[in-house]
């Protein structure tokens, strides 16, 4: 195939809207050792019940990247347009392409998980009519692998409201969710081991902010009894 360069995919990624899933997908191949993993292991990483939920959706990626570079795959190897492929014990490997990598890199995509709304704090600074309220976020640092974990064990249902949003916005939101800390991080003001099935809940957006709304904030069971449905 044609080699693109990380200018390439950079201008590429610009044009698309990334759907949180596939930078989730892209975060997790450059994450890898050796920026390489199966299939079976990236459904595993996104809580996909098998493989091939894996090569649909990563597939599904290399398609649009794929047609916005003008590069037509031969069906079966269109992911190689983001990796290269290599057998090892029967199984194909997912090695992400050195200009895919420098591409996320240089976007700023390799630091998080996901995208994700943390806790806001007002700063006292004199606002002005027409200049937006300025909002920084806490720097208690949130653990990537206790996020994981807790979404391997409970799934992407949200606690309070049961939703699963894939289910209401489609694959756009497929793998998307915020994990919600049951300690409140800001409140313990230290550094503390977090059990990712203990500590951490999954919970849809809205109903994280509402969690939010109070100091101290409300626990699940007060928000669950709070929606009218």
């Amino acid at each position: 195939m044609i080699k693109f360069t990380a200018t390439d995919y950079i201008s590429v990624f610009h044009k698309l809207q990334i759907a949180p899933h596939h930078l989730m997908m892209l975060q997790e191949n450059y994450h890898a050792p050796n920026r390489t993993l199966t299939a079976t292991m990236m459904a595993k990483a996104l809580g996909y019940c098998n493989y091939n939920a894996a090569n649909l959706h990563y597939g599904k990626l290399a398609n649009l990247v794929g047609e916005e570079l003008g590069w037509i795959p031969i069906s079966e190897f269109k992911l190689e347009v983001l990796v290269d492929f290599k057998k090892i014990d029967r199984e194909w490997h997912w090695i992400m392409k050195p200009e895919v990598a420098e591409a996320i890199e240089k976007l700023g995509w390799v630091d998080d998980e996901q995208p994700k709304i943390p806790e806001e704090i007002n700063e006292t600074e004199p606002i002005f009519e027409g200049a937006v309220r300025r909002v920084s976020v806490n720097a208690y640092e949130r653990n990537s692998l206790a996020r994981k974990r807790c979404i391997q064990h409970y799934g992407y249902k949200c606690a309070v409201c049961g939703v699963v949003l894939s289910d209401v916005y489609g694959e756009i939101a497929q793998g998307f969710i915020h994990v919600h800390h049951l300690k409140q991080l800001s409140e313990i003001n230290t550094e503390y081991k977090v059990d990712p099935i203990k500590d951490l809940r999954p919970v849809c957006p809205t109903c994280h902010a509402i969690i939010h709304l109070r100091k101290p904030s409300y626990s699940i069971e007060e928000v669950q009894k709070l929606i009218k449905y």
